[in-house]
């Protein structure tokens, strides 16, 4: 189940846009605070997927859930296609929480309803283990 875990998010994580923005607060905070970040971000992000996976499976069929995991995908597959408008860069503050703490909600934040947190709550939803599902899609 870890294996499974890190091999599916590693993929899904290629070219992703928590990738480009670990990227992008790399440039501008040192390596180990983005890290610790990202680590924090995924852990409770992928903790929460985990968790609603795992006790949604007890209470909702799996044939269900496996449905409605898979209109999510195409959903957020589709979605993803949709343009962003262009942001400017000159209206952004300076951050009053430090580099691991903004670093870490915008990781949140930004796997909120993302393809590896629905691969989290779908690989959850059979595991024996959920504890190694979230060890594998945080190392992922």
């Amino acid at each position: 189940e870890l294996i499974q875990a890190f091999l599916l998010i590693f993929m899904a994580e290629m070219g992703d846009k928590t990738q480009i923005l670990s990227m992008a607060f790399a440039t501008k905070y040192k390596v180990r605070q983005v890290l610790l970040g990202v680590f924090i971000g995924s852990f409770l992000n992928h903790g929460l997927a985990v968790l609603l996976g795992a006790y949604m499976s007890n209470i909702i069929p799996i044939d269900y859930i496996r449905l409605v995991a898979a209109f999510a995908f195409i959903f957020f597959g589709l979605w993803s296609l949709k343009a962003d408008g262009d942001e400017d860069d000159d209206d952004v503050k300076k951050s009053k929480y430090g580099p691991v703490l903004t670093v870490a909600l915008a990781f949140f934040i930004g796997e909120l309803g993302d393809k590896t947190q629905l691969t989290a709550i779908t690989l959850s939803t059979t595991a024996q283990y959920p504890v190694f599902i979230l060890m594998g899609t945080v190392l992922g």
